[in-house]
């Protein structure tokens, strides 16, 4: 049975709004825990991902960011102990995001937050089978814009 335009609408709406609601509740959860927002959490990911190091650009294309956007996050992730900027010895035109110790624990412990979050928020109110749905779901629409791919890519923390 096909769903009416109005279900059509209501599901697109339930998408959007929970797409904007949980984010916001995990980003506010770090914050309060760790004192990084979820964006800085996702940036201390890719570095540890690319073992440590990354060239700013590679960075922010990583992130989906400006240049600009991934300035201002290093900055504050700076001023926090976090991260450190290092000019590249091979062309001192390149300047390196690296994740320092203090970085990598901060990393380590905003993983250990996420899965009982997702858990708490997302996973405790759908039964196995409706999560399976879900993610099929969303796996189709993505694959239907060709974002699949770069899904799981970024999940990996490779960035695309």
């Amino acid at each position: 049975m096909s769903m009416s335009k109005d279900e059509n609408m209501l599901t697109w709406v339930s998408l959007v709004h929970a797409g904007t609601y949980l984010p916001g509740a995990l980003n506010q959860h770090l914050l309060v825990e760790l004192g990084i927002s979820l964006a800085e959490q996702d940036l201390l990911k890719q570095l540890n991902a690319a073992g440590g190091k990354l060239k700013l650009i590679e960075l922010s294309r990583r992130l989906y960011l400006s240049k600009a956007g991934v300035t201002k996050m290093m900055d504050r992730l700076e001023s926090a102990g976090l991260v450190r900027r290092e000019r590249s010895e091979a062309d001192r035109r390149v300047i390196n995001a690296r994740l320092t110790p203090n970085g990598k624990e901060a990393f380590r412990r905003s993983r250990k937050l996420l899965g009982p979050w997702v858990k708490s928020n997302l996973a405790a109110h759908l039964s196995d089978k409706q999560l399976r749905a879900l993610l099929d779901a969303l796996q189709c629409v993505l694959e239907g814009h060709d974002r699949w791919e770069g899904q799981m890519a970024h999940l990996r923390g490779e960035g695309t």
